[in-house]
């Protein structure tokens, strides 16, 4: 009888031990309210949009991705434990090229790129998978404006120049309007009183308004390339992303009246 007294006693000692080993650790907040907490940050990643022609005599040309840098700021908005609206601003570089053959005379390279301020509205569903790791899933709508950039055409064997062409409202249509969905993981360190939020996610990017000027379409601005920039039908911007944010959970402040119980008046004798 003493020897399973003893026994258990030390199980229970092994295991109290344990635990606090546990808690000491940074790991995911556990506490319902950190997961239901206000955060802002940082993201940054790679984006490798490709562009998209209906047109099946410019569809099948070879079209290429192009790789692109990704990087803004962000804010999320629980609406409990599972959902959140994390809308974002950000600078997207998109575009695409195609390299090949025209009827076997001639090389072409072509290349459209674009620089981006998009406005992001994902709403983001946590799945209570892991304790440490929260994985999720995202999906909302992208909307992006052109600051700059550029369209290059090579043709190597003619005897003329390479040549760039800076964008404008007359060879590219200004407004991108699309859809974002993906998936991702959440993992919230804590540490010496400060609360990270770090997430890592892969998206697709759906873009499905035309990129084509209307005055190109109208045939009242020349096209760079009559061959790859064929203007008939629509050119779409699509593509893959990875991004990796990093936020900060802002300490939140206790209410006076939570603590009003600790604070007691002192009695004060009255002489009389």
């Amino acid at each position: 009888m003493k020897k399973r007294l003893f026994t258990i006693a030390l199980i229970l000692f092994a295991a109290s031990n344990l635990m606090a080993q546990v808690e000491s650790l940074p790991s995911f907040a556990t506490e319902a309210n950190y997961n239901e907490r206000f955060f802002f940050g940082l993201k940054g990643g790679v984006n490798c949009p490709r562009l998209f022609y209906t047109n099946p005599n410019v569809s099948d040309l070879p079209h290429d991705p192009v790789t692109g840098v990704s990087a803004g700021v962000f804010a999320e908005f629980p609406f409990s434990d599972w959902l959140a609206l994390a809308p974002e601003l950000n600078y997207q570089q998109r575009g695409g090229s195609t390299t090949y053959v025209y009827e076997q005379e001639y090389q072409v390279n072509y290349s459209l790129k674009a620089n981006y301020a998009s406005l992001r509205l994902p709403l983001f569903g946590y799945l209570p998978v892991f304790t440490n790791l929260r994985p999720y899933l995202m999906l909302g709508p992208d909307v992006g404006y052109v600051v700059n950039g550029n369209i290059s055409l090579s043709q190597p064997g003619l005897d003329i120049p390479e040549s760039h062409v800076g964008l404008n409202k007359s060879n590219m249509e200004y407004l991108y309007v699309g859809i974002l969905g993906g998936t991702g993981v959440r993992y919230n360190l804590v540490f010496s009183g400060v609360t990270l939020v770090i997430k890592a996610d892969a998206a697709v990017n759906f873009g499905f308004m035309d990129t084509f000027a209307k005055s190109e379409h109208s045939e009242t601005a020349n096209p760079t390339n009559i061959h790859a920039y064929n203007h008939q039908g629509k050119r779409l911007s699509q593509g893959f992303e990875f991004h990796l944010s990093i936020g900060y959970i802002p300490e939140k402040k206790d209410d006076v009246c939570d603590h009003f119980s600790l604070f007691r008046g002192k009695r004060v004798k009255t002489i009389w």
